[in-house]
């Protein structure tokens, strides 16, 4: 009883110190405290009862209550000299313990053994649930952050179109274009980043974007990469050049936004480490190995890669840079690898004699494009079509406002799926088109679509969504949506999912 006694008097102390804000004492104090008093049970009791079950607890609240580091350091130390102590005496017998009865061992270990497990559990649960608060803190930053972007990155995309169009009615200004192919270069690097970290967010939630397989015209597919990146690499004073194989077939059916985000990841990449004056090779063509395969091979002159980092380079946050000049986030690899094996392909590198080549295999599946009537896209217009839509960034509201009246449209611009319902009961005609962002503060896209489709009244009409997200068309398509944009789109990409679903004229 006396030690007990003793024990609950220096704990009464512990208040004093805190009580004269000497909060570091008490704070190491407690710990140490702890670590004395189960010394000395574990001395007097023997193995009757699991000690070492309280230095683990302590070991715990070293890295739980602490913060600095030298309070982590003695907390920790004081923890091992504990455990080092006890079972020292244990081992040599250096002190006897306790003659008890077997029934009045069982009671202490019975009664003991609980509280410890208690003790630890209440540590590993704090931790998990620390560490899982932490994770949907840090996912919902990234999901609004990347949001975020995607709507700036959206009206800049909007914005550059509105000036092109402009340049071209006036002769004066064509000395803006240079400036103009550059915002638009450095609008889709900064696109193609925040596609990485949303892809790899996914992935690490264990989801997998669903492949929408279209047929896709290969060769202006790879020229309007290719053009996008030759401005990034003019900086660099490197040239691109582009090698078809004449074997290959005019359309292949692929899913283009992940082709073309694993191609643009290549180029990128190989523009951050080649020599300056270079050239940049992008060949594709049939596997000589596997003719039901094309090969899409990207080859740059650059410092050899060592042997033993080639094997982890498809790795997450793993990079080929040997300093800090090049910056580089170590996702586009990794974000390839993922498409790759999506695809039920195969990807490889090699780096000898000053050139590395990184290639990727995948099926080859011919297509056929069915040849519609040449359109002019810069002259497709939609006079006196009644369009509503729905967007709360209000940039992008005003910029989407006047890219539709220059397609002819009569134009009316919600800030939400509330404010558009409310501007459209009693609407003669009704709009002839809807489009929905999808994530609005009150009524989302999903909820606004949800409602239309649910009123006999509005239920014809097409709704396209504006999604920032990787989720498939489909699900959007399954949901009543006629069609679907990604943030941030191309002029060309509106006007062609305007000309789905409205009548297009061409002005003489």
């Amino acid at each position: 009883m006396y030690p007990a006694i003793a024990e609950g008097a220096l704990f009464m102390g512990i208040i004093g110190l805190n009580n004269l804000r000497k909060y570091e004492a008490a704070n190491i104090g407690m710990l140490v405290l702890h670590c004395l008093c189960a010394l000395y049970f574990a001395t007097i009791l023997g193995p009757t009862i699991n000690i070492s079950l309280i230095v683990v607890f302590m070991f715990g609240i070293s890295f739980l209550i602490y913060r600095k580091r030298w309070q982590r350091f003695t907390g920790f130390a004081s923890a091992t000299l504990t455990l080092i102590a006890i079972e020292a005496i244990y081992y040599n017998h250096l002190v006897s313990p306790l003659e008890l009865t077997e029934q009045f061992q069982y009671l202490l270990r019975w009664v003991a053994l609980p509280c410890f497990m208690m003790f630890d559990l209440l540590v590993l649960a704090h931790y998990v649930k620390e560490n899982k608060e932490l994770l949907q803190q840090v996912s919902m930053l990234v999901f609004k952050t990347s949001h975020e972007m995607r709507n700036h990155l959206a009206s800049n995309t909007i914005l550059i179109d509105l000036l092109n169009t402009e340049v071209k009615g006036h002769p004066e200004y064509e000395k803006l274009r240079p400036y103009m192919d550059q915002l638009n270069a450095i609008n889709h690097g900064m696109s193609n980043i925040v596609s990485n970290v949303l892809s790899m967010g996914e992935l690490e939630n264990g989801v997998r974007t669903e492949l929408n397989p279209e047929p896709v015209a290969l060769l202006p597919f790879l020229r309007n990469i290719v053009k996008i990146q030759e401005i990034n690499a003019e900086s660099r004073g490197l040239q691109i050049q582009l090698q078809v194989c004449k074997s290959l077939p005019n359309a292949i059916q692929c899913d283009s936004r992940q082709l073309g985000m694993a191609i643009t990841n290549l180029i990128t990449n190989a523009i951050k480490y080649s020599y300056e004056n270079t050239t940049i090779f992008v060949k594709l063509t049939t596997s000589a190995t596997h003719p039901a395969q094309m090969c899409i091979a990207v080859t740059n002159s650059c410092q050899d890669i060592p042997a033993d980092k080639m094997k982890s380079l498809f790795n997450k946050f793993v990079t080929a840079k040997s300093d800090n000049k090049v910056q580089g986030s170590g996702l586009g690899l990794y974000i390839i690898r993922s498409i790759v094996e999506q695809m039920e392909g195969r990807f490889f590198a090699q780096s000898e004699n000053g050139q590395t080549t990184f290639t990727i295999l995948i099926p080859l599946v011919p297509a056929t494009i069915v040849k519609a009537k040449p359109e002019n896209h810069a002259l497709l217009q939609f006079p006196g079509k009644k369009i509503f839509f729905a967007e709360d960034d209000i940039m992008q509201n005003k910029l989407l406002f006047t890219l539709l009246t220059s397609f002819g449209c009569e134009v009316f611009s919600n800030l939400n799926g509330n404010q558009l319902l409310e501007k459209i009961e009693g609407t003669i005609p009704l709009p002839e088109c809807i489009m929905l962002d999808d994530n609005m503060p009150g009524l989302n896209g999903l909820e606004t679509l949800h409602y239309l489709q649910s009123n006999d009244q509005y239920r014809d009409i097409p709704v396209i969504i504006v999604t920032g997200k990787n989720d498939p068309n489909d699900l959007w398509l399954s949901k009543g949506a006629a069609d679907v944009l990604k943030k941030p789109y191309e002029r060309q990409d509106l006007l062609a999912a305007l000309g789905r679903h409205l009548q297009m004229q061409v002005p003489a």
